[in-house]
């Protein structure tokens, strides 16, 4: 394995600086989401699009981000993107409905700048890389869980624009920090061998299996997100209230679920059994809600566990099964392509099972069984085959 990178402190720091911003503005809006339809008059469906954007971003962006990435190599890549983003978000605010989703959706594209290339930086600090990938992961759910929890207040001083806007404040941190390390770590440039074609990854059963385990882990994370509050109103009786600490107990634990997988996934060669047990944590939450929604403390718990070890999941076999840096992004762009555009129909799917069966019962057994896929594709996805 190669050795970490020269100024591998300094980039470590870039790089968790540059992940806390990847979600939280996404993870920021709800908080104030019914400030922002009163003042603006915005319709469900608009509104709905401030948290659709950047999901779909992730998805329809990731080759352009790819191909990004390889033409200026990702230190100047990402530097840029994390100006766009602190713009973008002190932008978005500035007006009405239209410069609203049009900011929103220049901050979706900068966010999938990061979310594409980072994983090949990573697989840069070589023998670390797992332990690397926990901290990012960790960092990713920590940004979202901030995003969520500190916009409120904010916005009880400065209101909902200038809340929304403090969000660029990381952005131009993490920019800082991240221009000082790639200086000296991330070269611009790329080699001309990292411009090959990407046919034979698309081709790799492999490389679709690591994409599989995208698309089914976004498809049980963001429809938990979008309907446990209802979910455990419908079906435990629970008010606003509680459905609001159900949600943050999910975010939340994610963190601690994020640093769950990745140490043991740099020391083992296959990770299969580590396949099986993150589809077990999801599985755990979803029967429950089935079977037992009353101890949905519980539920949510599990869930923040499971969210933040599919994802670390996710990351960290786009780091272990790539050959180097440069397949980690292709393999990136391409798993985050197919999985977030399948994981930002999940919700819609789950919202239409539920109005056409009245009721929790036939989603629920849905996302468990997409719970059972997630552990077929996580074995595939675990055989120790590099990706070239």
């Amino acid at each position: 394995m190669p050795a970490a990178p020269p100024g591998g402190r300094l980039l470590l720091a870039a790089v968790l600086l540059t992940a806390l911003n990847l979600r939280a503005a996404i993870a920021a809006v709800g908080p104030v989401l019914d400030d922002v339809r009163g003042d603006l008059g915005l319709s469900a469906a608009a509104a709905g699009l401030l948290t659709t954007l950047p999901v779909l971003c992730f998805a329809l962006l990731a080759p352009a981000c790819a191909a990004l990435g390889r033409r200026s190599g990702p230190g100047p890549a990402v530097l840029g993107s994390l100006v766009l983003l602190a713009l973008a978000q002190g932008v978005r605010v500035l007006d009405g409905p239209p410069v609203l989703l049009a900011g929103t959706f220049l901050a979706g594209a900068a966010m999938t700048v990061g979310n594409v290339l980072l994983p090949g930086v990573v697989k840069g600090f070589g023998r670390r890389a797992g332990t690397v990938t926990g901290l990012y992961t960790a960092a990713l759910v920590a940004g979202a869980a901030a995003g969520a929890a500190f916009t409120a207040p904010l916005a009880a001083v400065l209101g909902w624009r200038g809340a929304l806007a403090a969000e660029g404040v990381l952005a131009v941190v993490a920019a800082v920090v991240w221009a000082a390390a790639a200086r000296r770590a991330l070269p611009a440039g790329t080699a001309p061998a990292a411009a090959r074609s990407d046919g034979p990854l698309w081709r790799s059963p492999v490389a679709w299996a690591v994409t599989a385990v995208q698309a089914l882990h976004s498809t049980l994370y963001f429809s938990l997100t979008a309907w446990l509050p209802t979910l455990l109103a419908d079906r435990a009786g629970t008010d606003a209230a509680t459905g609001s600490v159900a949600a943050s107990v999910f975010q939340v634990l994610g963190i601690a679920g994020s640093l769950l997988v990745p140490a043991v996934l740099a020391r083992r060669r296959g990770q299969a059994g580590l396949a099986v047990g993150v589809a077990a944590l999801w599985a755990v939450p979803i029967a429950g809600l089935l079977v037992a929604p009353g101890a949905w403390p519980a539920w949510a718990g599990v869930g923040g566990l499971a969210q933040g070890a599919g994802i670390a999941f996710a990351v960290t076999l786009v780091v272990l099964r790539a050959a180097d840096g440069a397949v980690a992004a292709r393999l990136s762009g391409m798993s985050q392509l197919v999985g977030y555009g399948v994981g930002a129909l999940g919700p819609v799917a789950v919202g239409a099972l539920s109005e056409a069966t009245g009721g929790w019962t036939v989603p629920l057994l849905l996302l468990l069984a997409l719970a059972l896929g997630l552990a077929a594709a996580g074995t595939v996805a675990a055989r120790p085959v590099e990706v070239r």
